[in-house]
């Protein structure tokens, strides 16, 4: 899986003015797959909607419904993030 950040804009991320992602290997197959799924019209659009769900999002917990219609709580790995996980809320 890769996902690799190109910087632009300026030469550190923080002065960038706009971010590039290249998605290739099985982190572009996922998105396709998750693309296709759900509906979505394009890749684009899926990440858009994925952007705006975690924005609303009170803590890093997010929780989805499967197939079985079972809800599913979701964290970051530690390895993702800049501090440690703190307790997050339960879904209830």
């Amino acid at each position: 899986m890769a996902i690799t950040r190109k910087v632009s804009g300026g030469i550190e991320p923080e002065n960038e003015t706009e971010l590039n992602l290249v998605f290739n290997n099985g982190d572009l197959d996922a998105l396709k797959t998750a693309v296709e799924h759900l509906g979505f019209k394009d890749e684009v659009s899926l990440l858009r909607y994925t952007l705006a769900v975690i924005s609303k999002s009170a803590t890093r917990t997010l929780t989805v419904i499967d197939k079985d219609g079972k809800s599913i709580a979701f964290n970051p790995s530690a390895a993702l993030l800049v501090e440690p996980l703190s307790k997050e809320v339960k879904p209830q």
